[in-house]
């Protein structure tokens, strides 16, 4: 959410590889007027691959290897897409994305490694455990350790390929499954290791380092089979060419890696084995506004093996190729060197060294391996330090000629609009007289055959940087109220604003925001109708929803009764936590957890609850919990009861609420901090007033019913839903409420 000024130019970086992190870093650094970065990835989270070995071998935590791209993309000024890709459209120049619409780029870099191929090894998909990509390997060797904790589990382990990446997983896998025996008084002696390789271990390094690893294998217990080529595998063995066996209860497949398939339908200039080719500028060879970097690619000038060394020393001359080809420069070839450090452990704190005919081992090159990992590793991870060292850039208020113009002259012009509409789904149309199948100037639509009419609205600014997301929470949490009258949304306008921008890119965001609008109000049956957008600092939206409800089916905020059990169905803490994350304070897994909660429909929310009667009901938004349940009790003559033990919270938000993180609309909220009654610590304040977006459905239901709605809630897919407290005896003609809390706020953090 940093950028300053107009966007003219969108670079698209598709994938979270080593050399993509860089860029994102090189150009926060130094930014390019009017250039936006775009981060589309489907994991939150980038592994090192020169530290993955140690996280095998349980010498590294997970954490310590892994970039955060949430954090980096928030501190570097980057827009993140969580998405995975499955095409290009160069014609339109438009990554095409899984289960949402395309994004458009003027140009795109791809840095998406590589994916497992098993076809050449009979019996490998079913039997085998792939190890590329290496990222995806640590669930599956966490899953093999579980594995060998029962008696009756894998005992006999092996790895196929004698590279530095099959040779150190050997090493590493039985570095820790021992440990795990050994921590767990379980007999290591039942264990046995294999490493089979169709060639020489090591083929590509000197003998003296091929002898070095022979040896710290035999050390270890570790049968070697080299020049042995692998036929097959079965449930517990692998079948070497020549009829030899060696018997396995798992084996893992380091040999064989291709190209994501959905390559070869791009039309890019690819390789014999189907990797993008690309020239000494990294750009493809059939197309100058495409580039690629990392494993997914070949250097057809100057090939080099696929090792992780290459993918980081291509991060800066892809930087200033891609700052080049924006400023219309000639581009500056690369051609890297041919030989590299290879620093490979042996699965302790020891490693041996390989250049050439250099070879050096000992703990202290393991302890070299180790300080230039995390020097690397620090450069990503360490954002404030980032922060610190980055430019201050002020806001261009300016529009190009002039400031930005405002009323009805700052609306959207026809271009943009008449281009992002035609390409929505066509619009839903039940009831609907007049709408967007043929645009008029108001709507018109059919009043209900029976009941009431119902209206709300809605406005929120953007809390995050994709468009799509945004406008599917946006719609998500406009929809609340009207289910939290009981009611059923039917229509809606929307009202856009969109940042400013040339034509083409007004029209881009106009049609993510639209379409995220649409992909939430569609999963509902509610058709959009109209609306109207207008230019603007910042990205918005705002629905007005039209419901209908049956005269018996209202359910207001009053009617709260005296024994009321009070269920909240969702947890708290997304102001806290996209507080933080705008600040690059905020863990991937907690936000990404937090979207997915925020994307899901409170509709099966409110039946439930309407099924068991509720007394009263509202929706937890910008008031926060306290604000919200103030209102219903004093709709009721009441008083609460809060248990704060059982108050669910989003994960993070203990740790963040207490660094001081929160919404600029907390103070606000806090005004009723009198309501209160116990002893509440200031992290628990701030998390029960903390303003929601998307939040949870807040309802009274009878102690009789209540333990059986949070069940029935659960059982729906609500998995957070909890009985928080209850109503105290009511007190009519009160004009004030208060809520007695006790306990303490249960850490997820």
């Amino acid at each position: 959410m940093m950028h300053a000024g107009e966007v003219r130019t969108d670079i698209v970086l598709l994938g979270g590889g080593h050399a993509h992190v860089h860029v994102l870093k090189a150009f926060a650094m130094k930014p390019e007027p009017g250039v936006r970065l775009t981060l589309v990835t489907r994991d939150l989270d980038t592994p090192y691959s020169g530290m993955l070995p140690g996280v095998i071998a349980g010498l590294y935590t997970e954490a310590e290897a892994h970039i955060d791209l949430l954090r980096l993309t928030a501190v570097s000024g980057t827009r993140l897409i969580h998405a995975e890709a499955v095409g290009v459209d160069r014609a339109q120049k438009r990554v095409l994305l899984a289960g949402r619409p395309p994004i458009a780029y003027d140009l795109l870099s791809i840095d998406v490694g590589i994916t497992p191929a098993l076809a050449h090894i009979e019996g490998a998909a079913e039997h085998g455990i792939a190890v590329k990509p290496i990222g995806s390997f640590l669930g599956k060797f966490a899953a093999l350790r579980e594995r060998c904790r029962a008696p009756d589990g894998p005992r006999r382990i092996a790895v196929i390929g004698g590279g530095a990446g099959g040779v150190e997983l050997i090493l590493s896998v039985r570095s820790h499954l021992l440990a795990d025996a050994r921590a767990e008084n379980r007999d290591e002696a039942g264990f046995s290791f294999a490493l089979a390789t169709e060639g020489a271990i090591l083929a590509t390094h000197d003998p003296k380092v091929r002898d070095a690893f022979r040896h710290a294998l035999a050390a270890r217990g570790i049968a070697l089979y080299e020049h042995r080529k692998v036929r097959a595998l079965t449930p517990a063995a692998i079948a070497l060419e020549g009829g030899e066996t060696i018997a396995a209860d798992a084996v893992l497949v380091t040999t064989g890696a291709a190209a994501p398939p959905w390559f070869a339908a791009t039309g890019l200039s690819l390789d014999k084995d189907g990797f993008l080719a690309v020239g000494p500028t990294l750009q493809l060879l059939n197309d100058p506004d495409v580039f690629g970097a990392g494993d997914c690619v070949t250097l057809i000038e100057t090939p080099r093996e696929k090792a992780g060394v290459y993918a980081v020393r291509a991060g800066p001359p892809l930087a200033r190729n891609l700052r080049r080809r924006v400023r219309g420069e000639v581009l500056r070839p690369w051609r890297p060197q041919q030989r590299h450090l290879a620093l490979i452990s042996t699965g302790e704190r020891y490693a041996i060294a390989s250049r050439g005919p250099f070879k050096t081992e000992g703990a202290w090159v393991w302890r070299w391996k180790d300080w230039i990992d995390r020097r690397w590793m620090r450069m990503y991870q360490d954002t404030e330090a980032m922060r610190a060292r980055m430019p201050r850039i002020q806001p261009d208020l300016a529009k190009e000629g002039g400031m930005g113009c405002g009323g009805c002259a700052a609306r959207i012009g026809p271009m943009p609009l008449s281009q992002a509409l035609p390409k929505l789904p066509p619009p839903l149309g039940d009831g609907v007289i007049a709408g967007l199948a043929a645009p008029d100037d108001a709507a018109v639509f059919l009043p209900p055959k029976a009941g009431y009419l119902m209206q709300t609205i809605e406005f929120s600014r953007a809390f995050i940087d994709d468009p799509f997301v945004f406008g599917d929470i946006a719609a998500n949490h406009a929809l609340n109220k009207v289910f939290a009258r009981g009611g059923k949304p039917r229509h809606a306008l929307a009202t856009a604003v969109i940042p400013m921008g040339p034509p083409d890119k007004m029209e881009e965001a106009l049609f993510q925001l639209l379409s995220g609008v649409r992909a939430c109000l569609d999963r509902e049956g509610v058709a959009l109708v109209g609306g109207h957008a207008s230019e603007g600092m910042d990205l918005a939206l705002g629905l007005s929803v039209t419901g209908e409800v049956a005269p018996d089916g209202v359910v207001r905020k009053g009617g709260l009764a005296a024994g009321d059990a009070l269920i909240l169905t969702r947890p708290l803490g997304t102001g806290i936590l996209f507080a933080a994350a705008m600040r690059g304070q905020a863990r991937s897994g907690a936000v990404a957890d937090a979207l997915a909660e925020m994307r899901r429909s409170n509709c099966s929310t409110a039946m439930v609850l309407a099924r068991h009667r509720a007394t009263a009901m509202t929706d937890v938004s910008g008031l926060g919990l306290m604000g919200h349940l103030a209102q219903m009790l004093a709709a009721s003559g009441a008083e609460a009861e809060l248990d704060l033990g059982a108050m669910p919270i989003y994960r993070d938000i203990s740790v963040k609420a207490r660094a001081g993180a929160a919404s600029a609309q907390l103070p606000e909220n806090l005004a009723r901090l009198l309501l209160l009654r116990g002893d509440v610590d200031e992290p628990a304040k701030a998390i029960l007033f903390d303003p929601q977006t998307s939040g949870g459905l807040l309802a009274g239901v009878s102690a009789k019913a209540a333990a059986e709605c949070v069940s029935e809630l659960r059982a729906a897919g609500h998995a957070h839903a909890t009985i928080i407290g209850q109503v105290k005896p009511t007190r009519l003609g009160a004009t004030e409420v208060s809520v007695v809390v006790s306990g303490n706020l249960a850490q997820r953090d």
